[in-house]
């Protein structure tokens, strides 16, 4: 199999490891999971709608997230 090597920042790791359905779960299996039935024309709404679907498995972005979403949307 084929892999990429992509940095992110401390925040961002602990985030994704936070995401893991089990201990051993591989991050690339975490991104899989959170990335599925996304596309790039994917609505806000419908991401805001998947983040709350799931009580047990909530995720808020964090404020530089937010910032950026916000930066993203202004452009």
């Amino acid at each position: 199999m084929t892999h990429k090597t992509i940095t992110l920042n401390v925040e961002a790791y602990d985030a994704l490891r936070g995401l893991r359905s089990q201990p051993k779960e591989s991050l690339s299996q975490v991104v899989l999971r959170l990335a599925q039935g996304f596309t790039r024309s994917t609505s806000g709404s419908a991401l805001v709608d998947k983040l709350f679907a799931d009580s047990s498995d909530l995720w808020l972005p964090s404020e530089s997230e937010l910032d950026r979403l916000d930066e993203i949307q202004r452009q």
